[in-house]
């Protein structure tokens, strides 16, 4: 469309309806003209590829205006990046230490004995020849490299076939306590030390205070710890003001 086509109102006009801009008493006359008069028809589709034409020429301009607001503001902020990476660095380990703080802070009396005092029994050795006990050697082995849950996941099917194994019940109560699964050592801890004769009765009773101390039940640690004779539960006896 050539602007002198057509007059300044004409063109007006058509914009307002397709800008939406013209008024309702107007609105309906001029969709009947469209209807019936082909050359106002043709105008109305050149007015309409010229907005849209000047709206895609103002997009482009904006998008460019964009770019290069984006440039230099990419500039800026590569210019104060090393600062700004020592600043997150310094952020991150001040948030680290003030975790790590907070959760001291937070341990109960009980909790904190635990944490002093807990640390996984070295295990068996394990033979180098070949044995009938392959598993649980093999669980043994990984238990000793603190692979606790793959230990675990090879000791399980064991206890199943023989549930009243005094050395099966410790070590898998072991194992479930420096998992920080403190119910779970429980219960078998809590079969283990059923076998005064077994070889880790002692072992037994002081890893069940200790699990016991762990879910806060400080009675039944005590009376754990006092049915060991080994020196770490005499010495938290002592701190617990409880000693023999």
């Amino acid at each position: 469309m050539k602007k002198h086509n057509q007059s300044q109102e004409e063109f007006e006009r058509i914009e307002r309806y397709l800008t939406g801009r013209m008024d309702d008493n107007e609105k309906p006359d001029f969709e009947a003209s469209l209807k019936t008069d082909p050359r106002l028809r043709k105008q109305t589709e050149e007015v309409r590829a010229l907005l849209h034409a000047i709206e895609e020429k103002k997009l482009r301009e904006k998008l460019d205006d964009f770019h290069e607001e984006l440039t230099a503001g990419n500039r800026r902020v590569i210019s104060v990046r090393p600062f700004l990476k020592y600043a997150i660095a310094a952020s991150i380990a001040l948030l680290i230490g003030l975790g790590v703080w907070l959760l001291s802070v937070r341990k109960t009396p009980d909790e904190k004995l635990f944490s002093q005092y807990f640390k996984p029994d070295p295990g068996l050795v394990t033979p180098m020849s070949t044995t009938p006990d392959y598993e649980f050697y093999r669980g043994m082995v990984d238990y000793k490299q603190g692979k606790y849950k793959p230990a675990i996941r090879r000791w399980r099917p064991l206890i199943e076939q023989k549930p009243e194994n005094d050395t099966l019940n410790f070590y898998l109560g072991v194992a479930w306590l420096a998992q920080g699964e403190n119910k779970k050592a429980i219960v078998y801890l809590s079969k283990a030390v059923k076998y005064p004769n077994s070889t880790f009765i002692n072992e037994a009773w002081y890893y069940l205070g200790l699990a016991l101390l762990k879910e806060g039940h400080s009675e039944k640690a005590i009376h754990s710890f006092k049915k060991s004779n080994l020196e770490n539960s005499n010495l938290i006896l002592k701190e617990m003001g409880s000693a023999k």
